[in-house]
């Protein structure tokens, strides 16, 4: 079984003629996907601002604020005011 049949099967694609469209199915399923790897791109940041702490604790208002940033914690905004708050 060749790609486009597997995806059609699996109900992620379907064939219309000589064109291909995405089904809502498959369109979940590649924004899951998408999120699997953006999610564990912020699990490494919060790791290298933990590591980063260690080594620089100088800088743990900024890392404590990224580290939190990062696991969604605090938006843009509070990350920004709580190290606003530290430097003063």
């Amino acid at each position: 079984m060749d790609d486009v049949q597997t995806l059609s099967w699996m109900g992620l694609l379907e064939v219309r003629g000589e064109h291909l469209a995405i089904t809502p199915h498959g369109r979940a399923v590649h924004f899951e996907a998408e999120c699997a790897v953006l999610s564990a791109r912020l699990a490494e940041v919060s790791v290298l601002a933990d590591d980063l702490q260690r080594r620089t604790p100088s800088l743990g208002a900024e890392l404590h604020a990224l580290r939190q940033l990062a696991d969604g914690a605090w938006s843009v905004t509070e990350a920004v005011a709580y190290v606003e708050r530290w430097a003063h």
